[in-house]
This record gives C-alpha cells, sequence and structure tokens, in this order.
C-alpha cells in the first residue's frame, strides 16, 4: 500500500512528494547533490550548507585527534558517523521490508579513514559530503541516502507537517531518532514529533509480527538511484582533465577495471583533483530519477508483485532443505508464470525493445520478496542487482540457501555466468544449490538450442564444482493481447461443422 491509499490522499500540483510504499523500501536515495542544486530555495535553501556543517564538525574532532585512534576527539567523530537506518522514509535497499540494516561498524571506519585521509592530504574544509567518499573508495547510494536522511531529519520532519496540515492527514506522537544534531557537545538528539503512523507488518521466526513507525516524506527531485559523483567518474575525469605527471603515477584503466583501493589513493595524493572534479560537477545538469516513467521499475514493481502474490495459491512455509528447493523452484516458477501467461512481460518492454538485465532483477525482487515475507524466508540482493558478487541469496537457517542469479539471452557473458560466475558464487557462499534464471527477448534468443545448451552448461559446471545448479528459460518475448488470439485449428473444427 502506498502512502496516498493508506491517507485517501489525491495529490495536487504542489505535492512535490514521492508516494512511498509503505510495506517495502522503494528503491530510490536521496542524492545530496540535488539537494544542492536547490541551495537559493526558501525552504531547502540552507540544507545542504546543516549537512556540509555536520561534517565540519566531525571534520575538525578528526583534525583535532591528528590519527590518534585513541583520542576522545576520535571517539567523539566516531559516534557522530553511526547512522541508524531511517525506516521512516521507506527508501533504500531492504529486502521484503523497510527494516533494513543502517550504517554498520566497515562504513562508520571507512568514513573515517576517508576524513582522514582528507585531512591528511592538506583539506582545511569539505565541500560537498561526496568528497569522503571519494577519499574512502566509494560509499553506495543506499548509504549515502542515509546519511543524508539522518543529518538532515530536522528537515523531512518539518516539510511532512506541513503535507499533513495540508492534507488533514492525521498523526500520531513517536520519538524520532536522530532527529537533530547540535554543535555544541557534537552529538545527537532525539524528539518527539507528531507524525503520520505506517502500522507495518513481517514475519520473524515464523511469527507475524507488526511495528508501528512514523513516515516522513521526501520530494521526488532530490531522489535518484546512481549518485552523481562517483570513484569511476572522478577516475575518468581525471584522466581526461589532469596533467601527464598525475597520469604517470598511475596506471589509468576502464574505471571498472581499476580497484577501490588505488581509486581512494589517487585521490589522497591528489586531492586537488577531487575539489576541480567536484566544482565542476555543480555547473552540469543534475537530473532525479524520473518517477513518473518509471523505467527502471523502481517505483511501482513492489505493487505488481503483490498483485501476482495474490492471483497464485500461498507459498507453504519449507521446513526442511528439500522443502526449501522446492519454495525456491517455486518463486522462479511464479517469476516465469507471471511472464510468460500474465501480463509481467509488459514491464520488461520499453517501446522498441527489452529492458535491462536490472529491470529484470527489479521485477524478481518484487515478486520474490512478497512471496519470501509470507513464507519468512530471508531474501537479500545487492543493492544494485547485477554489480555485486550474486544477484539475491534465499535462506531459511544456515543449512537451507540457494543463490539465484538472473541474466539476459542477450548477454555477452551469458556463458562466462554459468560456467564460471554462478558455480564461484556457490563457492564463495558455501551454497550447494543455486539457478541459474536466464530472460529471452526475441525469437531468435528463445530457442529449444538454447535451453538445451543452457542445460548442458548447468550439467558441465554440477559435476566439475560439486554443486547443483538448475537453470530455467523465461519467454520474456512481447506477447500479442489476449483479444487478438486466434486459434485457427479450432475455428476450422468450428466453422467445418456448421457446414
Amino acid at each position: 500500500m502506498h502512502f496516498s491509499e493508506k491517507f485517501n490522499l489525491t495529490k495536487a500540483a504542489e505535492d512535490d512528494w514521492l508516494d512511498v510504499s509503505l510495506a517495502v523500501d522503494t528503491n530510490l536515495a536521496v542524492d545530496p547533490f540535488l539537494m544542492w542544486e536547490y541551495k537559493n530555495d526558501s525552504f531547502w535553501g540552507s540544507a545542504h550548507d546543516d549537512l556540509i556543517d555536520f561534517f565540519d564538525m566531525v571534520f575538525s574532532l578528526v583534525r583535532s585527534a591528528k590519527g590518534n585512534l585513541e583520542s576522545q576527539e576520535w571517539k567523539q567523530a566516531s559516534d557522530l558517523l553511526v547512522f541508524p537506518e531511517p525506516a521512516e522514509f521507506c527508501l533504500g535497499v531492504s529486502e521484503g521490508s523497510i527494516l533494513g540494516a543502517g550504517s554498520n561498524k566497515k562504513l562508520q571506519a571507512d568514513m573515517m579513514a576517508g576524513l582522514n585521509a582528507a585531512f591528511n592530504a592538506g583539506l582545511s574544509k569539505i565541500v560537498h559530503m561526496e568528497a569522503i567518499s571519494l577519499f574512502q573508495g566509494g560509499i553506495g547510494l543506499d548509504r549515502i541516502g542515509d546519511i543524508v536522511c539522518n543529518v538532515l531529519k530536522g528537515y523531512f520532519i518539518r516539510y511532512t507537517k506541513d503535507i499533513c496540515i495540508r492534507h488533514d492527514i492525521p498523526t500520531k506522537r513517536f520519538l524520532v531518532k536522530n532527529a537533530t544534531w547540535t554543535i555544541k557537545g557534537a552529538h545527537w538528539l532525539n524528539e518527539y514529533h507528531e507524525l503520520p503512523a505506517n502500522l507495518f507488518e513481517y514475519f520473524r521466526g515464523g511469527k507475524l509480527r507488526s511495528k508501528e513507525l512514523p513516515v516522513l516524506l521526501v520530494p521526488e527531485k532530490f531522489l535518484r538511484n546512481i549518485p552523481v559523483a562517483t570513484p569511476n567518474d572522478h577516475w575518468s575525469w581525471t584522466w581526461s582533465n589532469m596533467g601527464e605527471d598525475l597520469r604517470r603515477d598511475f596506471n589509468f584503466n576502464i574505471a571498472s577495471r581499476v580497484d577501490r583501493k588505488t581509486k581512494s589513493r589517487m585521490a589522497q595524493q591528489h586531492p586537488e583533483s577531487v575539489v576541480l572534479y567536484l566544482r565542476e560537477l555543480e555547473g552540469e545538469p543534475k537530473d532525479p530519477y524520473p518517477v513518473g516513467d518509471d523505467p527502471k521499475l523502481l517505483v511501482q514493481v513492489n505493487e505488481h508483485g503483490k498483485s501476482a502474490v495474490k492471483e497464485l495459491s500461498s507459498p507453504a512455509v519449507p521446513q526442511t532443505p528439500n522443502d526449501f528447493e522446492s519454495f525456491v523452484d517455486s518463486v522462479v516458477g511464479w517469476y516465469a508464470h507471471g511472464i510468460e501467461n500474465q501480463d509481467s512481460w509488459y514491464l520488461l518492454w520499453d517501446e522498441r525493445r527489452g529492458r535491462s538485465e536490472q529491470a529484470a532483477q527489479v521485477l524478481f525482487r518484487s515478486v520474490a520478496s512478497n512471496y519470501c515475507r509470507i513464507a519468512d524466508v530471508d531474501l537479500t540482493g545487492e543493492a544494485n542487482a547485477g554489480r555485486g558478487p550474486v544477484d539475491f541469496k534465499f535462506s531459511k537457517g544456515w543449512s537451507a540457501r540457494a543463490l539465484i542469479e538472473v541474466k539476459l539471452a542477450r548477454s555477452s557473458k551469458l556463458w562466462d555466468g554459468v560456467l564460471a560466475q554462478q558455480p564461484k558464487y556457490q563457492l564463495a557462499e558455501g551454497v550447494d544449490y543455486g539457478v541459474f534464471l536466464v530472460l529471452a527477448y526475441t525469437d531468435d534468443e528463445y530457442t529449444d538450442e538454447l535451453k538445451r545448451k543452457l542445460e548442458n552448461a548447468a550439467e558441465i559446471s554440477s559435476q566439475k564444482y560439486g554443486f547443483r545448479i538448475k537453470p530455467a528459460l523465461v519467454d520474456a518475448r512481447r506477447k500479442k493481447s489476449a483479444s487478438k488470439e486466434r486459434d485457427s485449428q479450432a475455428a476450422q473444427e468450428l466453422h467445418g461443422s456448421d457446414e
């Protein structure tokens, strides 16, 4: 259910907020560079300045610590960089719920290392928080979004309250964690606020549980699914714009082939490249995610997943490893059924061709997460599915686990995926069972020959590595409308009987 449905709202012209799902995270995040674009706005104008003031506060503590990890200043700075999952926003990448993990200790340590590197590089001020990510080697947009939502939560509280007043939305009193922060004493403050309520139900430990949370809304214009400033882009920009001496210091290659440590080392040794790169980005146009078009199926697809679940039988809760594998096979089957026999295929096509691999993965997540929530099965996936070590992992305890890799038949890495990547992932995770799921968009792709080769490749990998890999080929071709379907043989039998 979306926010507008729960409170029976119709958005007006002045309503620029994202209509979030209240049960499952919308896979978008607040990008601070988009907020910087509105520095002259009457309400949001000071938000980015406040974000930078926060990191200036932390940076000053890091400078005072001078690298002493046991100092009070270092510990105080570290405490400020613990960001709870801002579940109130219903944004991010948690699977099947809005209860994500939030900032962890590794991210805290990485950010401290980034700030310390900026200090050692001679920077006296953090102008954009993205600089921390560049000095550190990269922070995912979902984590950047968590940070921004925590640091600027006070702004989003006021924004949401204005919407509630305008639409007469009922509210309840909540204790909001990290509602604000103070430079005096350098610490977080919790506050009570009247906000709309979200009664969220979820399965845990085999039981249906519920939790009531406040809801905070965000303008669509601040949301993206990839960040404006990235280590890859900074690396490429430096290659194009910086001098020969710097290029001699580093073995510049295609950005995706350069590891994170090399990118961070380049930023640390040449801090001027970070400053100039971010300054140039300030003047470039930056577009938010097009929520209305939703080309990557990030906003409305969860509602489609719920509809698909309602139209099929409820999944049995797996009790044994064999039951668990049958459950995973059923999820794959339900996904394929929606594409092949219902209207899910439509979500995978734009006007001319089948959408990207990420769209196929997002649609799989939407179907699988709803079934997993009902069956009390954990589903985890990469923030940007397809870029990480594995697309999806199903688990119910340690003994019942499975990995799912989603590929397109047109992919140049299709056979590497089933012959090398899938078994490698299963070996790394210690998982015996996996499904290699392939979507075919054209007649040339959806063939008996491809199905046979996939089965052979899966059998070769299974025997070689000692794991069980099952292939699944899905017919994702455009479908004709049922009203245009014609069975010639049946028509002949009918009309022939009239003669």
